[in-house]
């Protein structure tokens, strides 16, 4: 049986990821189940999965998570932003398999991560749909057969929302995705498309290709999850209704498994639209591309600003229109600091504090 941790198991990911598990009792055991703080979900997973191992990092501290997959061949790694970038690095030193369905960990540290991967006998697995759709069009092709990789976008919310109206947009809206369940985090950046920034960088490192050569498509009925396009001019397309548990299913069993969603029915589904993103409305999008121009560590400084003012966005304290800016003025900020330090885990941890601090005191007012 293949030994399964699961890092964040009670967000989003991680309780479709307890799905998948319960529909193969016989191919897997769950030997480790860490959460952020919510214990009484965590209790309950104890209770059906009888874990050897259970943690709370808002009680036990990110080390947590390095305990929890110490015994496992396989780690789901489902939590938010970088604490589990260390737990991470340990499974490619001691050739543990990875699904990975953590943006931020790739994001800011996927030079660090790719390093120790060809040293490694660890598969890293993408559980996003975007790249686990890119990996589905890869099979039996070589990377550099490839013109450019298509990651497709449902455009969020807002997308048909003129721009004018952007200053008043509310948290309540904007937690309103049309077509995926996910949590808030997720959901706002998507709303922004600020998830497309990561998605662009997590596929430069995945992929090996430059960044110039993934574009984003707004594709709003989330059939087609992404696409590659080879130099001959042909297109592979990977399309299922959307639904995580495909990802997180394949990424486990190594190959399809049952039909955990129902089949697309053409019979109904009568337009399928493809448009160029439109960075003029959603710019934190284009940062996927802009933060190749700055030191390595300004990918954890962006992330670190994004998820200050997520945070804030959602308490209203920081309108929808200010993301970017917030973003990039915190970049710029440190980018000559950054340009004179190394990537490595100590500095993105001091990195991600430092940014945090700035881009809140600059949203609070303290910074002018």
């Amino acid at each position: 049986m293949i030994k399964v941790a699961v890092l964040g198991s009670t967000g989003s990911i991680g309780t479709q990821t307890m799905d998948v598990l319960r529909r193969y009792p016989n191919k897997f055991k769950t030997v480790s189940l860490v959460a952020y703080s919510n214990g009484e979900k965590l209790a309950e997973q104890s209770h059906e999965f009888n874990p050897e191992y259970t943690a709370l990092i808002s009680l036990d501290g990110e080390q947590c998570l390095i305990e929890a997959v110490k015994n496992c061949n396989l780690a789901v790694v489902a939590t938010r932003g970088i604490c589990a970038l260390e737990a991470v690095l340990y499974c490619l030193d001691h050739d543990i398999d990875i699904a990975l369905a953590n943006k931020e960990t790739m994001v800011c540290a996927g030079k660090l991560i790719c390093d120790k991967l060809k040293k490694s006998k660890s598969r890293l697995i993408p559980v996003d749909s975007e790249h686990f759709a890119i990996s589905q069009c890869l099979l039996g092709r070589s990377i550099r057969d490839v013109k450019r990789l298509l990651l497709t976008a449902s455009g969020g919310p807002f997308w048909n929302f003129d721009k004018d109206s952007f200053a008043s947009i509310t948290p309540k809206q904007a937690l309103k995705h049309p077509n995926w369940n996910m949590g808030s985090k997720i959901t706002v950046d998507s709303a922004t498309m600020m998830n497309k920034a990561f998605e662009v960088i997590e596929a430069k490192w995945l992929f090996d290709v430059p960044a110039d050569k993934i574009d984003i498509v707004v594709h709003r009925q989330s059939i087609v999850h992404s696409m590659a396009e080879f130099c001959d001019g042909s297109i592979m397309a990977q399309m299922a209704n959307p639904d995580m548990r495909i990802p997180i299913q394949s990424a486990l069993l190594g190959e399809t498994g049952k039909q955990v969603t129902p089949s697309v029915d053409f019979g109904k589904l009568l337009t399928l639209t493809f448009e160029y993103c439109d960075f003029d409305k959603f710019p934190c999008a284009r940062l996927g591309y802009k933060i190749f121009e700055y030191p390595p560590l300004a990918a954890t400084i962006m992330n670190a600003a994004n998820d200050v003012c997520v945070d804030k966005f959602l308490q209203d304290k920081l309108l929808f229109t200010d993301f970017f800016n917030i973003i990039i003025s915190t970049v710029k900020y440190f980018a000559d600091k950054a340009a004179n330090d190394e990537l490595t885990v100590t500095n993105i941890k001091i990195y991600d504090e430092r940014s945090r601090k700035y881009a809140s005191d600059l949203i609070d007012g303290v910074i002018c």
